[in-house]
């Protein structure tokens, strides 16, 4: 699943915080991150909440950079919605199960949005959001 990889490739070199509120919500959202490898639906919509959670509480230094985390994310659910298929659908995919009624036009369209996703914006930010977390938390999320 090349979106979840990217994800949480891109997660696990960045993520960050602040405030001790902010550093206490990113260690415990630590574990949606890893899960994210697990090319499992579930993770992704839990991963969906904490990311959103996480850059309601970041601290300005990366708040930015969790709005490009969750831009992505959007980008990425806006596409699946568009070729009429869900994060459900997409781990069968990956699985190399088809959904019936499956729309070849939207399933290229998807995997030319999915080509196009992450990018150097995402990845500076996954970077800038791993510094930070690193450095004001003390929390290392590459060791996720």
């Amino acid at each position: 699943m090349a979106a979840t990889a990217v994800l949480g490739a891109t997660l696990l070199t960045g993520c960050g915080g602040g405030t001790d509120a902010y550093c206490d919500s990113l260690d415990d959202a630590q574990g949606k991150f890893s899960a994210l490898n697990d090319a499992d639906a579930s993770a992704l919509e839990d991963f969906k909440n904490a990311a959103e959670d996480l850059e309601g509480d970041a601290p300005d230094e990366v708040k930015d950079d969790w709005g490009v985390i969750n831009s992505a994310y959007d980008d990425l659910e806006k596409s699946l919605d568009e070729a009429g298929l869900t994060f459900t659908d997409l781990e069968k995919i990956s699985e190399g199960e088809m959904p019936e009624d499956l729309d070849e036009e939207a399933l290229t369209k998807l995997g030319e949005s999915m080509n196009d996703f992450g990018g150097d914006d995402l990845e500076k930010a996954g970077e800038d959001i791993s510094k930070h977390a690193k450095d004001e938390c003390d929390i290392d999320l590459d060791a996720s």
